[in-house]
């Protein structure tokens, strides 16, 4: 057979010399290595085999180690209430003065985002939690003041607009009793 690996030349066993290692006639004791076919394979076996169960033992101690690490992080945070609530009030009170931002720069700002983005929230909080809505609202007065191209653009209505005939005047002229008396007037011609 051409393909078999055992029976390429300089792989047999009259291709090496007698008492080689790799050969029946090198050793005579069976299953050590170099003796005969299944000596390589055995040790290939038992060297994967030790491997294998050494990489288990260390997974295994390395999964109790981190059950353990767990545990004792657990029991230290458990300990710690007091800062955990601190940590906790702080949060939802940086959230409040968020919401208060946004309300008070509505009106004032293109967008109410900018003002989250330019102020410092922390300090608009108050002590112990309590937000201070007159030093939100001179906060986003003073950014529009030193930012007038962030301001909502005043607009007056009349002049964005312009006149367009409709709605309440200051003269009320008396409506054309008739179609055509409409139409004379509004063609200026008297009749």
């Amino acid at each position: 057979m051409a393909d078999d690996p055992q029976n390429t030349p300089g792989n047999g066993p009259e291709d090496k010399p007698e008492g080689a290692p790799g050969t029946a006639t090198g050793s005579g004791r069976k299953g050590e290595a170099g003796t005969g076919p299944e000596g390589d394979q055995g040790d290939a076996v038992k060297t994967t085999e030790t491997a294998r169960a050494a990489a288990e033992k260390r997974a295994t101690d390395a999964e109790a180690e981190a059950a353990r690490l767990r545990r004792s992080n657990a029991a230290t945070k458990g300990t710690d209430l007091d800062a955990l609530r601190e940590e906790v009030r702080q949060e939802f009170t940086e959230q409040l003065v968020r919401a208060e931002l946004r309300a008070a720069a509505a009106g004032k700002l293109r967008d109410p985002a900018d003002a989250l983005a330019l102020l410092d929230v922390s300090s608009l909080a108050g002590s112990g939690g309590d937000i201070d809505a007159a030093a939100v609202a001179a906060a986003v007065d003073q950014l529009v003041k030193d930012k007038p191209y962030l301001a909502v653009a005043e607009t007056n209505p009349a002049r964005s607009w312009g006149d367009v005939g409709a709605g309440p005047r200051d003269t009320a002229e008396p409506e054309p009793a008739t179609p055509f008396d409409r139409l004379r007037e509004a063609y200026g011609s008297a009749g």
